[in-house]
This record gives structure tokens, C-alpha cells and sequence, in this order.
């Protein structure tokens, strides 16, 4: 009778000691799951949130991107231009052409449609915003002297500008640059990177080109450069780099020797013009006598016999002669190329028709890419 109790005893300690070695398993399962759990959300939350991270920093590079380019409205600007003075070298020079507002580029989009119960925006005279700082006009000035200290130009410092949302804190007129005192017509106002830019693109890159090319150094400029107006002139465009004197627009030059170049006539060769027409088909101008030609020489060799190919050759039309360069239009398109390694915008005869008579430059800051067209 004791000894079964004994057993029983003894069975029951050994159930109670099981249960707590499977009771201490199941807690240890149980903090090994919440332990594994809690790992898993905390990767999961760290995942999630590179994930915005990256997300956020391709949309705002994709807004600086789509920002940049100008979606809405085209980077390229109206542009003002100024009529060349008559001058006794050049005949008929007072019945050039005045200055006008280009006309917009067929290409371009319209300006979006206003809506009667939505005020339109203010044009960049009328904004409202605050005057320049003394510490923003000390910085403009600092910056003057930095980079006009060691260049010969003519220049007027200018008061601070301010016109609504248009102007420059350290504005100066530019009359002239250069050891050969190149002229602007009429004097440009406009900030000192400008200046700068301008000096360096004339004296080292313009005048070596006119020498080579005319044999005669530039003396005058033919440019336009302060303007408060948005691009455009749309209503709802951005504010136009003229209006913060940071751009300039060269309708042509006049050299030492009285030569004018304008760009409205001179950008493309005339000569290459009449070198492609020559190679119309013949019905087109001209080209009926050209086959005539060719028939002539064809019939008097059958008569005289076997002809030299050499001697054929030369009776033949000038198809085969290349055509010749125009020096104007070359140095006009070496400014352009010039200007593309040195000013931050450059837009010419072959952007659009609304630059076919003029250069436009400018120095506005980009974050990807300078625009060269």
C-alpha cells in the first residue's frame, strides 16, 4: 500500500516537472516569436521609409527637372530690339528698320485661356515685393569689383533699380569695352556677370574672328538689354531675364571699317541658297538652260569623235564645285558657338522665328544644363 503511493507520488512530481520544462519552452517560443515579430516591423519600417525617402527625392529632383525645362511655357523670349543709328558709312542707314517687339513663335503655345471669375496675375511693374537689402546691394557691388577690377570697359554705376519685381541691386550702364572701346548702341544696362561675360565673349573670342575673317576689328555693338516684362510677353509666364538686367540682345555689328552685320540678313550664306538651287531638277528656275547646255556638248563631241573625259568635264555645269563660304555667316555662327561656352542661355536665328534678327544671352543660373539653340 506504500509503495504504490510512493509511485504515485513519485509519477506525479515527474508530471509536474514536465509540465514546467513545456511551460518554459512555450514561454521561450512565445518571447522568441515577439522578439522575431518586433525585428520584422522594425526592417518593415525601416524599408518603408527608404522607400518615401527615395520616393521624395525623385519627385523633387523630377519637379526641379519639369521646373527647369518649363512645360508650361517655352524658355525662349521675346525680345526687344534697337535700330542702328544712321551712320555715314553704311547707304541708306537711316531707313533701317525701328525697333519692334518680336512677333512669338508660331510654334509656341498660347498663353492658356483666361478665366472671367479668376483675376489674372499682376504684370512683374505692379508686383509687390521688398526692396533690395544693404547687405544684398554690398554684395552686388563686392561682386562689381571682383569681376570688372582688372578689365577695361566704360561703365556708370547705376542706383539700385527696383520696378515692382523687376531690377538689380548693383546695376551699372555698359558704354563700352575693351582696349579697342567696342560701343554698345545703345548703352546696356546691366549687372556685372553680364558685363563680364560680355567682355570676355567680345575681347577674347569677337574681335580675333572679325580680324581673320574682315581684316577690321569691331567697333560698335547693335543691342538691346533692360526690359520689365515677363517671357513672352504672356501674361502668365515667368519674369523675363531682362527684366533683372541679366540679358542682352545683338541685333548686329558694326566694324572699324564701316562694315555692318546684321544678323536678319547675314546669318545664313545667300551663296549656299544659289548653289542648292542649281541642283533643282530641270524644271526648276534655271534649269532648262542648264540642259541645253549639256545637250550642246553632247552633240558637237558626236560630231568631233571620242573626247577626252577630262576636257568633258570641264564643259559640264558647276554642279561638282563646292560652294562658297560666306565670311559673314561663318563669324556670325562662330559668335553663336562662342557664346555657348560662356553665357548660361543663348538663342539665335535657329531657335525660332522670333530670334531670326538677333542673339539673345543671358546669365541665368541653371542647375543641369545651360540652353545653346
Amino acid at each position: 500500500m506504500v509503495s504504490a503511493r510512493h509511485e504515485v507520488l513519485i509519477r506525479a512530481r515527474a508530471l509536474q516537472a514536465r509540465a514546467k520544462v513545456l511551460q518554459a519552452r512555450a514561454e521561450a517560443l512565445r518571447t522568441l516569436a515577439i522578439a522575431r515579430a518586433v525585428r520584422f516591423f522594425v526592417r518593415a519600417s525601416i524599408n518603408l521609409s527608404r522607400a518615401v525617402f527615395i520616393g521624395l527625392v525623385l519627385l523633387a529632383v523630377l519637379h526641379a527637372y519639369l521646373t527647369e525645362r518649363g512645360p508650361t511655357v517655352p524658355s525662349i523670349e521675346i525680345v526687344r530690339t534697337h535700330p542702328l543709328a544712321p551712320d555715314a558709312h553704311e547707304p541708306n542707314a537711316g531707313a533701317a528698320s525701328g525697333a519692334k517687339e518680336a512677333a512669338a513663335d508660331p510654334a509656341a503655345p498660347s498663353s492658356p485661356a483666361t478665366d472671367p471669375k479668376v483675376a489674372a496675375p499682376l504684370p512683374p511693374a505692379l508686383q509687390k515685393v521688398p526692396e533690395w537689402t544693404e547687405t544684398e546691394i554690398a554684395d552686388a557691388k563686392s561682386e562689381c569689383e571682383r569681376l570688372l577690377d582688372k578689365t577695361t570697359i566704360v561703365t556708370e554705376p547705376l542706383p539700385p533699380a527696383h520696378e515692382g519685381a523687376c531690377g538689380a541691386p548693383a546695376p551699372r550702364e555698359l558704354q563700352s569695352l575693351g582696349a579697342s572701346k567696342v560701343k554698345f548702341q545703345p548703352p546696356a544696362t546691366l549687372r556685372c556677370p553680364m558685363i563680364a561675360a560680355l567682355n570676355t565673349w567680345i575681347t577674347d573670342k569677337l574681335q580675333p574672328a572679325a580680324k581673320k575673317s574682315f581684316g577690321s576689328p569691331i567697333a560698335r555693338v547693335l543691342a538691346g538689354s533692360y526690359s520689365c516684362r515677363n517671357r513672352y510677353g504672356l501674361a502668365r509666364a515667368p519674369i523675363s531675364e531682362h527684366a533683372y538686367m541679366n540679358a542682352i540682345d545683338i541685333s548686329g555689328f558694326v566694324l572699324e571699317n564701316g562694315k555692318v552685320i546684321r544678323i536678319s540678313k547675314s546669318w545664313a550664306a545667300p551663296k549656299e541658297e544659289t548653289v542648292a538651287d542649281a541642283k533643282k531638277p530641270a524644271g526648276a528656275h534655271g534649269g532648262r538652260a542648264k540642259t541645253v547646255t549639256v545637250v550642246a556638248v553632247r552633240i558637237a563631241s558626236s560630231k568631233v569623235g571620242a573626247t577626252d573625259e577630262t576636257e568633258k568635264s570641264k564643259t559640264k555645269p558647276d554642279e561638282t564645285k563646292k560652294p562658297e563660304k560666306d565670311p559673314t555667316s561663318e563669324f556670325l555662327h562662330v559668335a553663336h558657338n562662342e557664346a555657348c561656352e560662356i553665357f548660361g542661355t543663348v538663342l539665335g536665328p535657329d531657335a525660332n522665328a522670333a530670334h531670326h534678327d538677333h542673339f539673345h544671352l543671358d546669365m541665368k543660373e541653371r542647375k543641369y544644363r545651360s540652353i545653346c539653340h
